[in-house]
């Protein structure tokens, strides 16, 4: 079974979609842990005892860049940071800030939902997937979706396929959506107490600035807010001019590289959560994490009410302290990288969806093929 990264499992890496495809007909009745370089394969509720890994990190070819219309369709095993400079030779880019970025390969990415502060301006993983194609537990190719953004032909499979955690099929290649490359980039970060930067970002989101994202940190340095921006340099300047002029008295704010922010990486010893909350409680919310978690780690996406927490040995009276604060507040805590007993403690109610996942799930891998369990 599959208990830490380095349990000696057979690993099989397709270079081709044939032969992942015939790897999973012979598959049949067996137990098989989908996954691209396995940054994230702990991510799931939980991740059953397994026979085989397969990887798709033989399958990494660029398909077609349709530089003109803004697409691209690529192999699901390419990392990000192989992606971006091809797209980067076009003045392109796609838009999303992953953790584990050098890692994180594309189907990856898609599989978790994992993007970050760039989702305020760029929208969620699934507002830049234009076209999926996937191998089923049968080992049949299927295919959703297109190389073309006005697409609405048939169910929205890419929806599914979001955040499914390679629990429904192998994600083989996949069509995404474009942005140009800005001119520049750049951030504001700003320092001070809690409520004062609470004002800050309610300034900077009903004002006359435009940022790419808004996060609110709780940080070992103290409470801060970061301010992304992307333009021109002329017009970063002048979108940073006018948050100085919006920003309470109190502050203190200094301009820095977006790139500066270090986040902790695999293996850190953290149990990072993820967690969500309506955008008006993320004063109250950062406040609960103050309190319950003193010296965590926290990413807030302000304009969201999404959020990252990176906690060290946490107790687990405290943990369900936040969790029913966050439900009554209409919002949530899933624990992604943590030991399994406190994932088990921890387990998300999913109400009534839980039923319509167990479905989906039962369609889409009748014989229970894919180990990883949303629910």
């Amino acid at each position: 079974m599959l208990s830490d990264p380095g349990d000696p499992l057979p690993i099989q890496t397709p270079s081709t979609v044939s032969e992942l495809a015939g790897i999973l007909k012979e598959c049949q009745g067996r137990k098989v842990l989908p996954l691209g370089q396995g940054s994230k394969w702990g991510w799931a509720h939980s991740v059953e005892p397994v026979d085989l890994v397969l990887s798709t990190r033989g399958l990494r070819r660029l398909i077609d860049h349709a530089a003109a219309d803004l697409t691209v369709t690529v192999e699901a095993g390419m990392t990000l940071a192989e992606l971006q400079p091809i797209l980067a030779e076009r003045g392109q880019w796609w838009p999303v800030d992953p953790l584990y970025p050098e890692r994180a390969t594309l189907g990856g990415i898609i599989a978790t939902a994992d993007t970050g502060s760039l989702r305020w301006r760029y929208g969620g993983i699934r507002d830049l997937l234009l076209g999926i194609a996937w191998v089923r537990a049968d080992g049949e190719v299927a295919k959703a979706g297109g190389r073309v953004v006005k697409n609405v032909a048939g169910y929205d499979l890419m929806k599914l396929f979001t955040g499914s955690l390679g629990s429904l099929g192998i994600l083989t290649q996949v069509s995404l959506r474009l942005y140009p490359l800005p001119a520049a980039q750049s951030a504001l970060l700003a320092i001070g107490s809690l409520p004062e930067l609470e004002v800050l970002c309610q300034q900077v989101l009903t004002g006359p600035v435009n940022p790419v994202g808004v996060d609110l940190w709780l940080r070992a340095e103290g409470s801060q807010v970061w301010l992304s921006f992307h333009g021109s340099e002329r017009a970063i300047a002048q979108q940073m001019a006018q948050t100085r002029r919006l920003a309470p008295a109190g502050l203190t704010l200094q301009e820095v590289n977006p790139g500066s922010l270090s986040l902790p990486q695999p293996g850190s010893g953290a149990v990072l959560a993820k967690f969500g909350c309506l955008p008006s409680q993320s004063l109250a919310t950062l406040e609960q994490f103050q309190t319950l978690f003193p010296g965590a780690q926290v990413q807030l996406h302000r304009g969201c009410g999404l959020g990252r927490a990176w906690l060290v040995q946490p107790e687990v009276g405290s943990l369900m302290q936040l969790q029913r604060y966050l439900k009554s507040a209409g919002g949530f805590l899933l624990l992604l990288e943590a030991p399994p007993a406190l994932k088990r403690a921890l387990a998300h109610d999913f109400g009534p969806a839980a039923s319509l996942m167990r479905k989906l799930k039962q369609h889409f891998d009748p014989a229970g093929t894919f180990s990883p369990s949303l629910i």
